[in-house]
């Protein structure tokens, strides 16, 4: 028997890494009913989004890579993490364990979110797992078939993203199935399920009037809905409406866009911490980063983060990402035409 009340544990062993937790478990059967609660879960996971501890990011392309996020700004260079033994890299690990040993073919990372990610061997990716790398435990989720009309010779896309839903306490992942006439052309037909890792089943939801624009959106999960962008032509122009996904009601809306700053061509939308991004590329080569603030209230508006220009004329930005704040909260990490840099 324990000589501090449960609740002293709870907010002691809420300030510990995983890794010490993991090992608590074998003290006792108190210890382990405590420490493998779904309350005690949660107070850890919001402990340790409030103190910015036991938070990493996965940087994967051939080797694992490591990033000191306050540095001084400029660009950014990932360090390779080198001879580090697999058992002491639980996501190393982890991918191994899946993949049989051999991941010569990379990994595809759909998301994360909570600790959990939701990923596949990049050789067999319709074998879905959602793992969590502290505890080692995976699941595969089911197979779902592509439930599109058969047509010889057309290209289908399939793009996984995961995220929590809130209102229902569960994890969803959701799959768009994309036809297209061509390898690069515009969607001509597209479909969506659902997977809850409560059920552990697969639905096939409602879908959208106007497909999304493929690479118009990365990461977009925010406020308990995955976005995306869709376009509509008329005789006259080619609007962008920004579409939100619902991950508990499965409804959709459109979200008014901000006010911007001239004529534009790309609209990209991405997840910049824990809140929805659009990175907006105007004719002029500027671009700007909105936020979008108070999701879904009255008071939900786009603020505008941060304006980047190109140093000269012959610069052009293909890409502008947000991926992170560092822990100061003082410097944006994004990604500009692949290259990494922090931004204050």
């Amino acid at each position: 028997m324990s000589l501090l009340p449960d609740d002293i544990l709870s907010d002691i062993f809420s300030r510990l890494p995983v890794k010490n937790l993991l090992r608590f478990r074998c003290v006792s059967k108190s210890w382990l009913a405590l420490i493998s609660s779904p309350d005690f879960v949660k107070l850890h996971l919001s402990r340790s989004v409030q103190t910015k501890n036991n938070l990493h990011i996965f940087m994967w392309k051939d080797n694992l890579y490591r990033m000191d996020f306050d540095l001084d700004e400029g660009v950014l260079q990932p360090a390779v993490v080198n001879n580090l033994p697999l058992s002491s890299c639980p996501v190393m690990a982890l991918i191994m364990e899946l993949c049989h040993g051999n991941y010569d073919y990379g990994i595809m990372l759909y998301g994360s979110c909570d600790g959990l990610l939701c990923m596949s061997d990049a050789n067999s990716i319709d074998d879905i797992f959602i793992c969590n790398p502290s505890t080692r435990k995976s699941r595969k989720l089911p197979y779902a078939s592509v439930d599109l009309p058969d047509i010889y010779n057309i290209f289908y896309d399939c793009i996984y993203h995961f995220g929590y839903d809130n209102t229902n306490d569960d994890y969803k992942v959701v799959r768009l199935a994309l036809r297209k006439k061509t390898f690069k052309g515009d969607i001509e037909e597209y479909e969506v399920k659902v997977y809850s890792l409560k059920t552990n089943l697969w639905h096939r939801s409602e879908k959208f009037s106007h497909g999304p624009k493929m690479g118009s959106f990365g990461d977009s999960i925010a406020g308990g809905a995955l976005h995306w962008i869709s376009y509509v032509k008329s005789d006259t122009e080619k609007k962008g409406l920004i579409v939100a996904f619902d991950l508990g009601t499965e409804k959709y809306r459109v979200i008014p866009q901000p006010k911007y700053d001239g004529p534009h061509f790309f609209l990209y939308l991405d997840n910049l911490g824990g809140l929805l991004s659009l990175s907006c590329h105007y004719e002029s080569s500027v671009v700007d980063v909105f936020l979008l603030k108070g999701y879904g209230g009255e008071n939900e508006h786009w603020s505008k983060l941060i304006t980047i220009s190109p140093p000269n004329p012959f610069v052009f930005f293909h890409t502008v990402k947000p991926i992170t704040y560092s822990k100061c909260d003082k410097k944006v990490l994004l990604n500009i035409n692949s290259a990494l840099f922090g931004i204050v």
